[in-house]
């Protein structure tokens, strides 16, 4: 059930992070760390988490105030506090605004990745349902207007065996069937969500693709362009560290300002 979880650890206590950090990576997950509530903030700005496990109790910004802040910039995240017997009232508080549960310092290996698996199982479960709405929707629109429903929101190529089984922009290559992608005949070494992202560019290459749609298409769930950029930065960050020659300065995959991103067939500066 880890394997794959993005999940980020905030503890103002090094043992706990290093200790929690792998007892997730042994199970796949791919984990980040933070030692306070800002440099949470920092790296929920700027990446896309599926579960947090957070401290309550720690110097400056709280866990609390951590907690309101993802709610409000990421609501399809999971949220497991950490807490001592001092501050239980404070973590069952937390429950009732929308924490998913809560350990108490120090749980046990095992009673940490079952409430991990159950709260990344609650949010899958979250995310089919939020798709499933979203279907319905566009079954009650089509119906309204007279019109045949549109096509699910997923790319085509990836439901259905119609269509070429290879896309390709410049010397990037998706194989469909196969479910690779090459940069110049190498193969690229791609998470599920990467090579989603990937496909769905390279299929729209030299379009400018809004984070809102790579959500729509990727996650399967619909939501507004804002709550987006956050979801997708990430992987566009990790997509850059596997295609361009300097991440910090890409060529192939551009972000156009304020609209989403492009993949060129061409590379260029931006």
């Amino acid at each position: 059930m880890l394997q794959g979880a993005h999940i980020l650890v905030v503890d103002d206590e090094r043992s706990t992070r290093l200790s929690l950090s792998e007892i997730f990576s042994l199970r796949g997950a791919l984990t980040a760390t933070a030692a306070d509530g800002q440099e949470a903030l920092d790296l929920i700005a700027h990446q896309a988490f599926d579960l947090i496990v957070l401290d309550i109790k720690m110097p400056g910004i709280s866990g609390l105030q951590v907690l309101e802040t993802v709610q409000a910039i990421a609501p399809t995240t999971i949220v497991v506090l950490l807490t001592a017997h001092a501050t239980v009232d404070s973590a069952i508080r937390a429950l009732r605004q929308g924490a998913f549960d809560y350990l108490l310092k120090p749980a046990q290996p095992r009673t940490i990745i079952e409430v991990v698996e159950r709260g990344l199982a609650k949010r899958q479960e979250y995310l089919r349902r939020q798709s499933l709405v979203g279907l319905m929707e566009q079954t009650v629109e089509a119906f309204r207007h007279g019109t045949a429903l549109a096509a699910p929101s997923s790319p085509p190529a990836l439901t259905t065996t119609s269509g070429p089984a290879l896309v390709q922009a410049g010397d990037l290559v998706v194989d469909l069937q196969r479910r690779e992608a090459r940069l110049a005949d190498q193969l690229l070494e791609l998470t599920p969500t990467e090579f989603e992202t990937l496909l769905y560019l390279v299929q729209h290459a030299e379009r400018v693709v809004s984070c809102r749609d790579l959500v729509k298409a990727v996650h399967g769930y619909d939501t507004n362009e804002h709550a987006a950029r956050p979801i997708m930065r990430v992987h566009i960050h990790r997509l850059r560290q596997k295609i361009e020659i300097d991440a910090t300065a890409p060529m192939r995959l551009l972000t156009i300002r304020s609209a989403g991103y492009m993949v060129t067939a061409t590379p260029r500066r931006q």
